[in-house]
């Protein structure tokens, strides 16, 4: 698979090209090893604003058309927002946490279920949710993976 060049724009509006290679996309996040440092990073696609060809070729070309039939797919069999679930934090900073999520545009859930974006686990998170997470193939954040997602828009892996 060749090397797929973007813009792509941060949550705080900051846009800029990045380029992936080995990449994958669900239709929801994009994956693949940047370039920039040579580091898996998984992206949001609604913040992908532009897709190149090549890796010096800056020229703009159309999404093709499997990302855009994924892209499809997916919003029939996910909600508008992403959906997180916090687990292992005390009280005070779970709802610290949680509040963060909801300002950001996020739905928070108390269980793990079918529509889970992902899962944010503290310090004394339990391991069978972790394991049923991870069992239904939803990505396991720590704190400082989630306070990067609200930054940036990354998904660190």
């Amino acid at each position: 698979m060749s090397v797929l060049a973007f813009d792509y724009e941060d949550a705080k509006g900051n846009v800029s090209t990045r380029e992936v290679s080995q990449w994958s996309d669900d239709g929801w996040l994009l994956t693949g090893i940047c370039s920039s440092d040579n580091r898996r990073k998984t992206f949001r696609r609604d913040r992908i604003q532009v897709v190149h060809e090549g890796g010096d070729s800056l020229k703009p070309i159309s999404m093709p058309q499997h990302l855009v039939d994924r892209a499809i797919a997916a919003s029939k069999t996910r909600s508008d927002s992403l959906e997180i679930l916090f687990t292992g934090f005390a009280k005070a900073r779970r709802a610290e946490l949680e509040a963060a999520a909801a300002e950001s545009g996020m739905r928070v859930c108390k269980t793990v279920t079918m529509g889970l974006s992902f899962v944010c686990g503290g310090p004394t998170a339990g391991p069978t949710k972790l394991r049923n997470a991870q069992a239904k193939g939803v990505p396991v954040l720590d704190e400082a993976d989630f306070l990067k997602l609200l930054e940036t828009g990354e998904m660190p892996e």
